[in-house]
């Protein structure tokens, strides 16, 4: 019993955070004025990009410690995928951003990562634990 209100809480915390994690991504992405100074590290990824994944990657593996049902948890990273698009999208509209296809695709990149490692540690923290005798 007291195994599984740990797990709710534990839970609950996640959720929190998730829940706080978009607005502070979409507070960022819309209405603040930071942008990182455009950089090339290699290729075309730029410091801009490497944000962008860690972003979703953290968000991406916070959504399956978040909800206690994998459908609800891949419905969340859904979501993600949903927003990191449409503030993509949004930001054509804005003076001080630029929309571009290799922010979505490091958004979307870090969703994938981040909400495997999550998955993972959610195997972890959460499997029924064997009973000693």
């Amino acid at each position: 019993m007291e195994n599984d209100q740990q797990s709710r809480r534990i839970v609950r915390l996640f959720f929190a955070l998730f829940a706080v994690g978009i607005l502070f991504l979409v507070f960022v992405s819309l209405f603040s004025d930071f942008m990182p100074p455009y950089r090339r590290l290699f290729w075309r990824v730029s410091l801009d990009n490497v944000l962008h994944f860690i972003a979703f990657a953290l968000l991406g593996g916070v959504a399956p410690l978040a909800f206690r049902h994998s459908a609800k948890a891949f419905g969340a990273l859904f979501v993600l995928m949903l927003l990191g698009f449409s503030l993509e999208f949004w930001q054509l509209y804005l003076p001080n951003r630029r929309c571009e296809l290799i922010d979505a695709s490091a958004n979307v990149l870090g969703i994938v990562v981040g909400g495997g490692l999550g998955f993972w540690v959610r195997t972890l923290l959460f499997a029924p634990r064997g009973k000693s005798s």
